[in-house]
């Protein structure tokens, strides 16, 4: 742009020239972004790390109603073994069909710490080993409780009946 057309468009109304942002200024919004900033960021840290434990809550929730599905479908024994040490689960499916198991093939293994290194199982219940039966059915020796935590104290706990369905709750600090 030449000399005439800048002045032209930093020309207010009643003639006289806008002076623009001073540094001060700008200095003084930053400032006010920085502490805005650091106020809220432990606010997000806290919802970023209990929004971790809801998915994987929910994950395992959800991989435990595939195995029900699987059992039903494929009229197979399948089984969900908690490492509760390594903070990792192990889904394996008999190698036979019926009602009998002879032996078991891995169909997936999930560790907490692909979602956060923060979460672990704080507890599980007569559940370390759920094994679903044919029918898809929960073996009534697995029935419990599966309680996930993270390092804010939160829980998140997955209720298991013989029926296979399990229901999450949330306890958020």
């Amino acid at each position: 742009m030449s000399g005439p057309m800048k002045r032209k468009l930093l020309r207010r109304s009643d003639g006289q020239m806008s002076s623009g942002v001073t540094l001060l200024e700008m200095l003084i919004v930053i400032a006010i972004l920085a502490i805005v900033a650091g106020i809220a960021y432990p606010s997000f840290q806290r919802l970023a790390l209990n929004n971790y434990l809801k998915t994987a809550t929910r994950d395992l929730a959800s991989d435990i109603a595939g195995l029900k599905e699987r059992s039903l479908a494929e009229y197979r024994i399948h089984r969900l073994t908690i490492d509760v040490n390594n903070n990792n689960y192990t889904m394996e499916e008999c190698t036979n069909t019926g009602a009998v198991c002879n032996g078991w093939n891995q169909i997936g293994q999930k560790a907490l710490a692909s979602v956060s290194n923060d979460l672990i199982f704080t507890a599980a219940t007569n559940t370390t080993t759920l094994r679903f039966e044919p029918r898809g059915t929960l073996n009534p020796a697995d029935i419990g409780t599966i309680v996930l935590g993270n390092g804010l104290n939160s829980t998140g706990q997955i209720t298991l009946n013989i029926t296979g369905r399990s229901r999450v709750q949330f306890n958020l600090q």
